[in-house]
């Protein structure tokens, strides 16, 4: 498996059979020329955020045929989706037969939209979405217990599941919190590879993070804060 990081919560990976393309944002596409044409190209909103959720993405069907969309129930009836596009929209808490491709099961977010678990013939790969135990310092305490339960929730649906990458969030905004999330993710899931994301102007939260808590974890964490592109 090849896997580029785009930046901020954006990455692709690349199999024998399939291409994925989750939340591009920004960041250079034109390495996609090289996707063999008759290769699917399946790309994945998690929800409708501008930064998970970039209209351009619909430009990619142009010079690739074999693109298809895989979005978020809440993206459905966005001015900027082509009427003759390729998309499939998923509700949460579903899993899905696709075709070309594997399955797809998706989660409940604790913001908008979903998480997806993408099952394929060439491993299994969780893209968090904005899944996240967002436990915003000085929030109201009803509602960040709230976001703690339906976090714990979600992720315990994936217990037992061999996750081969595992994307997940380490925002540095949720200051002294920012750990929690993931640490109970890598608890609960044991991914053989997580690549943080979503993480915005402080980089060295990847590397405070592996100090700090990854020393006794079987999870190998993949430094995105520095590195961009891994053969996996």
């Amino acid at each position: 498996m090849r896997i580029e990081y785009l930046g901020h919560s954006g990455f692709f990976a690349e199999m024998d059979d399939v291409a994925l393309l989750f939340d591009y944002y920004r960041g250079d596409l034109s390495f996609l020329h090289r996707i063999p044409p008759e290769k699917p190209l399946y790309v994945f909103a998690s929800h409708v955020h501008a930064d998970h959720f970039n209209p351009v993405i619909f430009s990619l069907a142009k010079s690739h045929a074999q693109t298809k969309y895989i979005l978020a129930f809440d993206i459905k009836g966005h001015a900027a989706v082509p009427k003759d596009a390729a998309v499939r929209y998923m509700d949460a808490d579903e899993t899905y037969q696709v075709e070309g491709l594997g399955t797809v099961q998706t989660l409940l977010s604790t913001d908008e939209g979903v998480a997806y678990l993408v099952v394929t013939a060439g491993g299994t790969l969780y893209h968090a979405g904005d899944l996240h135990w967002w436990d915003w310092p000085g929030e109201d305490p009803e509602w960040l217990a709230e976001q703690e339960t339906v976090f714990r929730r979600e992720i315990q649906k994936l217990a037992g599941i061999p996750i081969d990458i595992a994307f997940a969030v380490l925002d540095d905004r949720l200051e002294d919190n920012y750990a929690e999330g993931m640490e109970l993710f890598l608890s609960v899931c044991h991914p053989r590879y997580v690549l943080p994301m979503h993480f915005w102007e402080d980089r060295t939260v990847v590397n405070r993070f592996r100090a700090s808590y990854m020393q006794d974890c079987e999870t190998i964490l993949l430094d995105t804060a520095d590195e961009t592109h891994w053969e996996l």
